[in-house]
């Protein structure tokens, strides 16, 4: 005779909550970060990166220079953040924050 023998609830339960906290972990990993959203101004980006309350090294750099931060931006400001992601081929944070406060930043090493 072949019996099936139920699942217990608690196993189920389990099973499904180690999951939903894999698939949550996976989503907020691979998640865009855009450090820019929620922000108006250059400024506004700025504070955030020198206090630490975003950080991205490696920025999208084909969204952020569709940003309207981006673009509200002054020349000499843009020139320096697109001439350092020229450079090393990606766009970090901390290179917005000096280009930020020294639009001769990109002519550094």
């Amino acid at each position: 005779m072949n019996k099936k023998r139920p699942i217990p609830i608690l196993i189920v339960g389990t099973i499904i909550a180690v999951g939903a906290l894999l698939i949550g972990t996976n989503t907020v990993i691979y998640a865009e970060k855009d450090i820019w959203k929620g922000k108006d101004t250059m400024q506004e980006l700025v504070n955030a990166i020198d206090k630490g309350k975003v950080n991205d090294d490696n920025m999208n750099w084909k969204k952020f220079e569709g940003s309207t931060i981006y673009k509200q931006e002054d020349r000499d400001t843009k020139k320096c953040i697109s001439e350092r992601q020229d450079l090393g081929n990606n766009l970090a944070d901390y290179e917005i924050l000096h280009c930020f406060h020294d639009d001769d930043y990109y002519k550094y090493n």
